[in-house]
C-alpha cells in the first residue's frame, strides 16, 4: 500500500441550525462521555464495494452528495448552558483518505484503514461524526471505508446510509431524506412526541416501585484490566429448543430467549422478580424507519419468574416485553431524575445493570439441524456446543449483558459480566444453564422446582453446576 493521501470533499446542504440533541443522541452521548478517550468502542465501521466503471471523481461527487443529503453527517455536538446540542452546518468540507493498493490487495488495505479509523475517538465539538477513505486498485476506485460515530447513527441508520450511498454510486437516484434529526428534536419537545415521552417516564416511575433495587450485592472494586469478561456460546441445541418453544407458545424466538434470561438470572440471584434493560430500536413508523440518527434507548423490563412452568413465563414475557418497548422513547434527563429518586429510596443500592439485546435481524433460524426435537435428539446436539472467550475490559456500564448474534444454523449467545459479581467460571456455567433450561422445557423434562432450588445453595459453583447439569 502506498502512503495514503487526502482529498477534500465539499458539501452544501439546505440549512444551518442549532437545536437540542434528540433523545436518542442524548442517550448515547451520556455513554460516550462516560467512556471518555475509550469512546471509540462505540464507533461503527462499514466497507463498501465500488461498482465497476466508476471514476475517482464520480466517487467523490457521490460522497459529497451523501454528506450534503444527511444533516447528521455534517453536525457538531457539544454542551451548552441548557444542555447538549446538535449544530448542523450547511456548508463545509470533509477529508477523504485515498490509498493505492497493489493488485488484488484492495480488501486487505480497506480492512487496515478501517481498523485505524475506527480506533480513534471522535472529537465531536471539532470534527464531523463521519470518516471515509477510498482504496484504489490499479488506479481505479475499488473499496470505500466508512466510519461513523454512534452519536450520529445507530445500526439501523447505518443500513439506510449504506443503501443510500450505493444508489448514489450506481446513479439510481435515491429520494431526498424527508425527516432529519432537527425535525425529530422538534417533534420530541412538543405535541405527541412530548406526550409519549411523559408517558414513558411515568412507566419507569411505576415499574421501579415493583422491582428489587439490585440483583447483585454492591461491590466497589478498584478495577482490573480484565474485570469485565465476555464469552460466546455457539449452540445448535439452543436454536432448536428455542424454536420449538416459540412455536408452541406462538411467540418470537427473541421472546423465548428474553424469558430464559430472566429465569436464569432469577435462579442465579435468588429473586422472583427480575429487572432487565432492553435495547429498544424505536422505529415504529415509516418516518422513523428512514431517519438517519440514533434512535435507540433502554426499555425497562420487569418480570416475575415464579411461574408453575417456564412456558407460562414465556407467554407473559411477550406482553410484558411489548409494554416495555412501548415506553422506551423518553427524555433521558427526565428518567435520570426518576432513577435518582429510586436510588435515594434504596439508600444508594439501585443498580439496573442487567441487559438483554437480541441483535439478530432474523427471528427464525434458516438452516436448523435435523433432529426429532425429543430429549435424546436435542441432548445429542450438546456435543456441538462451544464456548469461547471474546474479550475483556477494565470498564463497562453493565453488570450482566446478554446479546445474540445471527447464524443460520445455530444460536449465538454472548454474555459479558462483571467478574467482581459473577466469577469468570460462572459466566461459562450461566451460558450452559440456558441450554438446560431451554432443552428440558422444550422436551417436557424440566424440573422447574429443582432449577429454582439451586438458589438456596451457598456455593455459587455448586449452584450453577446443578443448574447446568
Amino acid at each position: 500500500m502506498q502512503h495514503p493521501g487526502a482529498h477534500s470533499l465539499t458539501f452544501r446542504g439546505k440549512r444551518s441550525e442549532t437545536a437540542p440533541m434528540t433523545w436518542g443522541q442524548r442517550a448515547i452521548w451520556k455513554a460516550i462521555r462516560w467512556l471518555g478517550d475509550d469512546a471509540h468502542y462505540f464507533n461503527i465501521r462499514r466497507i463498501a464495494k465500488i461498482p465497476a466503471g466508476i471514476s475517482t471523481e464520480q466517487v467523490e461527487t457521490a460522497l459529497s452528495a451523501f454528506v450534503s443529503r444527511h444533516e447528521v453527517l455534517r453536525t457538531r455536538f457539544h454542551e451548552e448552558g441548557d444542555g447538549p446540542v446538535q449544530e448542523v452546518w450547511a456548508e463545509g468540507a470533509l477529508s477523504l483518505t485515498v490509498a493505492d493498493a497493489a493488485s488484488g490487495a484492495a480488501d486487505d488495505v480497506a480492512v487496515e484503514l478501517a481498523r485505524e479509523l475506527v480506533g480513534l475517538t471522535f472529537r465531536h465539538a471539532e470534527e464531523w461524526p463521519f470518516r471515509c477513505a477510498l482504496v484504489l486498485q490499479d488506479g481505479r476506485p475499488a473499496v470505500a471505508v466508512l466510519v461513523f460515530s454512534h452519536l450520529a447513527v445507530d445500526f439501523w441508520g447505518v443500513r439506510e446510509l449504506e443503501r443510500d450511498l450505493q444508489q448514489l454510486l450506481d446513479g439510481s437516484g435515491p429520494p431526498e431524506p424527508q425527516w432529519q434529526p432537527l425535525d425529530q428534536a422538534r417533534f420530541e419537545t412538543e405535541g405527541p412526541g412530548a406526550a409519549r415521552g411523559a408517558a414513558a417516564a411515568e412507566y419507569w416511575r411505576r415499574t421501579l416501585h415493583t422491582v428489587p433495587p439490585t440483583l447483585f450485592r454492591t461491590v466497589t472494586g478498584e478495577g482490573r484490566p480484565e474485570r469485565f469478561v465476555r464469552l460466546g456460546m455457539n449452540s445448535p441445541a439452543v436454536a432448536v429448543a428455542t424454536t420449538v418453544l416459540a412455536e408452541r407458545c406462538q411467540v418470537s424466538t427473541g421472546t423465548v430467549l428474553l424469558a430464559a434470561t430472566a429465569a436464569v438470572l432469577g435462579a442465579y440471584t435468588g429473586h422472583d422478580t427480575v429487572a432487565l434493560q432492553l435495547i429498544a430500536v424505536n422505529r415504529h413508523d415509516e418516518r422513523s424507519r428512514r431517519l438517519v440518527a440514533p434512535m435507540v434507548e433502554n426499555a425497562l423490563f420487569a418480570l416475575n419468574v415464579d411461574d408453575d412452568t417456564f412456558e407460562q413465563t414465556v407467554r407473559r414475557t411477550f406482553l410484558t416485553g411489548m409494554n416495555a418497548y412501548r415506553h422506551a422513547q423518553y427524555d433521558p434527563s427526565a428518567v435520570d431524575e426518576i432513577l435518582d429518586e429510586a436510588r435515594k429510596r434504596s439508600h444508594g443500592a439501585l443498580n439496573l445493570g442487567c441487559f438483554f439485546n437480541d441483535k439478530r435481524m432474523h427471528d427464525r433460524w434458516e438452516n436448523l439441524p435435523h433432529t426429532d426435537a425429543g430429549p435424546d435428539g436435542l441432548r445429542a446436539l450438546l456435543c456441538r456446543t462451544t464456548v469461547t472467550f471474546v474479550g475483556s475490559w477494565e470498564r463497562q456500564d453493565a453488570t450482566f449483558f446478554l446479546h445474540t448474534g445471527y447464524a443460520p444454523d445455530t444460536c449465538l449467545l454472548y454474555l459479558m459480566a462483571d467478574t467482581e459479581l459473577i466469577p469468570r467460571h460462572d459466566i461459562d456455567l450461566l451460558l450452559r444453564a440456558f441450554e438446560i433450561l431451554l432443552i428440558d422445557s422444550a422436551t417436557g423434562t424440566l424440573d422447574l422446582a429443582g432449577f429454582r432450588s439451586t438458589r438456596a445453595t451457598t456455593s455459587t459453583e455448586k449452584k450453577l453446576g446443578e443448574i447446568a447439569g
